[in-house]
C-alpha cells in the first residue's frame, strides 16, 4: 500500500476511534513499560543514624494531581487525598505513616495539568535488613486507589569507617539558610522521586554522604560511571576536601545525550593515597522522548517515519542541516495534523504510541520492534480487532492471524524459524512491504 494511502487510512482510523488511550493495545499481551510516566512514585534513601545502630530512611512520594477527581467548590475545584506508606518485613508490617490533604484549582483545565504534583517525605528508623515499601494514594472523593511497591535493602554499616550512604536523586540542590524537611547538611535537596531525567530534565543530580573519622582532613577522589547493561556511557572524576566526620556532596551530570532506557549510576570514592575505596550503585531512568530521539539520533527518528511519510519527505528530512532538524521535523508533523486548530496533534501522538508499543512488544534479538513485520502492521493499522493464535498446531509452524474488520483486512504471521520472530506471510491483502 502506498504511504499516502496508508496515511489517509490511519487518519480515518484515528478520527473514527477518537484515539482513546485506555483502549490502546488492548488485544495484545500485557507488559510493564518501565519508562512510561506514572501518577504515583515512591523512593527512599538511607543515612547513618548518629545515636543508634538503626538506619535513617527517608521515604519520598510524588503524586500527580491529575490522578485525583475534583468537585466544584465555590468558584474553584477541590480534590482530597490520603497518602499511606507501609513498610513490611516478610509479609508483616513493621511501620508506616499516613498523611491527608486537599488540592484546589481555579479551573477545570488546571485539574488536568500534567505538571502539577504533590511531593513530600516521611522519615523512619529501621535496622539493616530487607523490607518491602508500599505507597498508596487514595482519592477521598471517588474512593479510587493507586499503589506502588519498592524493595528496600538497608546495608549494615556496622559502624565501619569509612562508608557511604545511599544515593538520593535530586531535581534541585541549593544552599539555604532556612531549614525544611528537604534540608540536609545545609543544602536544600528537592528529590527526584521518579529518578526520571532526559530531554526535558537534562541535569541529573545525586546527593550522598561519606562517613569517616572526625579527625580525617584529607581529600576524596570520586570516580563516577553511567552505564547501561554493562556498557559504559559516561564517566568522569572529581576531587573535593573532607569535612571530617560527615561529608555531604552533590554530584551533577549532564545526561542530555543519553537515549531512553534504564541506566546505572556508579560512584567509587578513593583517597589520593589509596587507603580508601568505597562504592555505591543505583539505577535511574532516561525518559522516552520523541524530541530526545530527534536530537540524539536523527537518523533513527527519520527512519521511524517510514509508515507515515513519503520517500520525498524522508529524503528532505535526511538532508536537513543539524541546526534545522527539530524545526523541519516539527514542520513535517504540522502538515499531518488532522485538527490544526487544537493544541494536540492527534496523529502524531497516536503514531508514536504505536511505535513505542511495537518496540516494547515486537522487538527480537536486538532488532527494534518498529522494524519487524508485526510492528509494521501494528503501526500502520493499530491494534487488531481480533487475534487468532496457533502456537502448537500439528504439522504447522506457529502462526497468528490478525483481523481488522472495518478495514476488511487480515494478516498472517508465521514463526518460520521457531525463534519467536513472526514474519508476514505472502500473499496477503495489500503490498504493505512497500512502506519498508
Amino acid at each position: 500500500m502506498p504511504a499516502g494511502k496508508m496515511l489517509r487510512s490511519l487518519i480515518r482510523i484515528l478520527m473514527t476511534f477518537a484515539i482513546a488511550p485506555a483502549v490502546f493495545g488492548q488485544n495484545q499481551p500485557g507488559f510493564e513499560d518501565k519508562l512510561a510516566p506514572r501518577k504515583l512514585y515512591i523512593d527512599y534513601v538511607s543515612f547513618r543514624d548518629d545515636v543508634s545502630d538503626s538506619v535513617v530512611v527517608d521515604v519520598f512520594y510524588k503524586a500527580y494531581s491529575s490522578a485525583l477527581s475534583y468537585e466544584k467548590w465555590s468558584e474553584k475545584f477541590k480534590a482530597s487525598y490520603e497518602i499511606d506508606i507501609v513498610i513490611n518485613k516478610k509479609g508483616k508490617q513493621v511501620t508506616g505513616a499516613s498523611r491527608d490533604g486537599d488540592l484546589f484549582a481555579d479551573s477545570y483545565e488546571m485539574t488536568r495539568s500534567p505538571d502539577d504534583f504533590i511531593i513530600d517525605k516521611f522519615t523512619f528508623k529501621l535496622f539493616p535488613d530487607n523490607y518491602e515499601l508500599i505507597g498508596r494514594l487514595v482519592d477521598t472523593n471517588s474512593g479510587d486507589e493507586l499503589s506502588v511497591k519498592e524493595d528496600i535493602k538497608l546495608k549494615d554499616f556496622d559502624r565501619k569507617i569509612p562508608f557511604i550512604s545511599g544515593l538520593e536523586f535530586v531535581r534541585e540542590a541549593y544552599i539555604s539558610p532556612e531549614s525544611s524537611q528537604f534540608t540536609r547538611d545545609g543544602t536544600r535537596l528537592i528529590p527526584s522521586v521518579s529518578r526520571v531525567f532526559g530531554y526535558s530534565n537534562p541535569t541529573m543530580r545525586a546527593y550522598y554522604e561519606i562517613y569517616n573519622r572526625p579527625e580525617f582532613s584529607g581529600d576524596y577522589l570520586v570516580y563516577y560511571d553511567i552505564s547501561q547493561e554493562d556498557k559504559l556511557c559516561l564517566s568522569d572524576t572529581a576531587l573535593f576536601p573532607s569535612k571530617g566526620a560527615v561529608t555531604g556532596r552533590v554530584e551533577e551530570f549532564n545526561v542530555e545525550s543519553l537515549l531512553p532506557g534504564i541506566y546505572a549510576l556508579s560512584l567509587r570514592i578513593e583517597s589520593p593515597g589509596g587507603k580508601l575505596d568505597i562504592k555505591t550503585v543505583e539505577p535511574f531512568i532516561i525518559e522516552w522522548s520523541v524530541l530526545g530521539i530527534v536530537k540524539n539520533d536523527f537518523k533513527t527518528a527519520v527512519e521511524q517515519l517510514r509508515y507515515v511519510a513519503t520517500r520525498d519527505e524522508m529524503e528532505g528530512l535526511k538532508k536537513a542541516p543539524e541546526n534545522k532538524r527539530i524545526e523541519m521535523w516539527e514542520a513535517f508533523w504540522k502538515t499531518k495534523d488532522p485538527s490544526p486548530g487544537t493544541p494536540e496533534n492527534e496523529l502524531k501522538g497516536e503514531y508514536y504510541q504505536r511505535v513505542r508499543y511495537a518496540d516494547l512488544n515486537f522487538g527480537h534479538f536486538g532488532r527494534d520492534g518498529w522494524k519487524t513485520d508485526m510492528g509494521m502492521v501494528y503501526i500502520t493499522y493499530g491494534s487488531p480487532d481480533e487475534i487468532e493464535r496457533h502456537p502448537f498446531d500439528i504439522d504447522s509452524k506457529p502462526y497468528q492471524i490478525w483481523y481488522y474488520y472495518e478495514q476488511k483486512r487480515r494478516f498472517v504471521f508465521v514463526d518460520f524459524n521457531g525463534y519467536g520472530e513472526y514474519e508476514l506471510q505472502y500473499p496477503y491483502d495489500g503490498d504493505i512491504r512497500r512502506a519498508r
